[in-house]
């Protein structure tokens, strides 16, 4: 007779299983986001008498879910097994649990809070319009002309409200607040990569995290957290709800159409906003053609092709 192992499972301090595990389970916990989430697994049951019978008491964790995107339990659990006839202590790394141990998944969560960013350098005064675009400096235009931008490829009812380095959290924000202050028909987004994050404290004020542009100290940690955890769904499992909760708002004021330049944040917004808003094709940046002068944004061509292809999506 096979035993089966028996499993001590605390979410964030909160235990929210204690019992055999005779067949696969699924356990789903409602809690509110702290800065980390940390899920201890107690496996016990693997005496003497089943390691002399040779059976196997195997347990493997297959997915974490925070917020419907993985935390890849693979990569970042550590198993410690301990107490085990015939075999010494030791850490593992990975998902799996064949002996007597501690399982731990410790992973820090990217909370955002969408704060409007006003004032910042951009190429149109907010205003009433037919199609409103925002993003970052590939909207903007980082060392381009005005009318070498996507938005102005657009149309004359098209403005321009790309801020250069903003993050998702930025572009969000302020598209909210412009959609409760302003009209427009249409409104687009061109998102960054889902590790640039919008800092708001009260040492720094508000600021976007950047790599190679921020040296203080809270820069540093951060940084230190997402090289070390930077599986997309992770680092955006922390902020998608609410970013959610804004795009269906803003939806309901405009047409919302989405999109963004980087393959990986692409795949994981299709898990996460499919259905609250449309999706736009993936803005490419292709070596076939120029870039800017500093060879590190899109030139002139990028812009102009992304426009053609958005253009009968959006209308106009």
């Amino acid at each position: 007779m096979v035993i089966p192992p028996r499993l001590r499972i605390s979410i964030n301090g909160t235990e929210v299983f204690d019992g055999l595990l005779e067949q696969a389970k699924s356990i789903r916990h409602e809690i509110d986001l702290q800065d980390r989430l940390i899920i201890t697994i107690h496996k016990t049951g693997k005496t003497k008498e089943v390691v002399d019978r040779h059976e196997p008491q195997e347990v493997l964790v297959e997915d974490v879910l925070l917020n419907g995107l993985s935390q890849h339990p693979d990569k970042f659990g550590t198993f410690v097994q301990e107490d085990n006839p015939y075999v010494t202590d030791q850490a593992l790394q990975g998902n799996e649990m064949s002996l007597n141990g501690s399982w731990t998944l410790d992973v820090p969560v990217f909370k955002q809070e969408f704060v409007p960013e006003l004032g910042r350098e951009q190429r149109d005064q907010f205003t009433d319009t037919e199609t409103a675009c925002f993003g970052c400096s590939f909207t903007q235009g980082a060392f381009l002309e005005y009318e070498q931008t996507w938005p102005y490829h657009l149309g004359s009812g098209a403005k321009n409200y790309g801020v250069g380095g903003n993050s998702i959290s930025g572009i969000v924000g302020t598209a909210h607040w412009y959609v409760q202050n302003f009209k427009c028909d249409k409104l687009v987004m061109l998102l960054p990569h889902v590790s640039r994050l919008q800092i708001n404290d009260q040492k720094t004020g508000l600021w976007t995290l950047t790599f190679g542009k921020n040296d203080h100290s809270r820069a540093k940690e951060m940084i230190r957290d997402i090289v070390m955890f930077g599986e997309p769904s992770l680092l955006f499992s922390g902020y998608c709800k609410r970013m959610k909760e804004l795009l269906v708002e803003i939806n309901q004021k405009t047409d919302l159409y989405i999109t963004t330049y980087q393959q990986d944040t692409y795949d994981v917004l299709g898990k996460t906003m499919n259905g609250i808003c449309k999706f736009l094709p993936l803005y490419e940046v292709s070596s076939e053609y120029e870039m800017a002068s500093d060879r590190e944004h899109p030139g002139p061509d990028h812009n102009r092709i992304f426009a053609d292809q958005i253009r009968p999506i959006i209308g106009g």
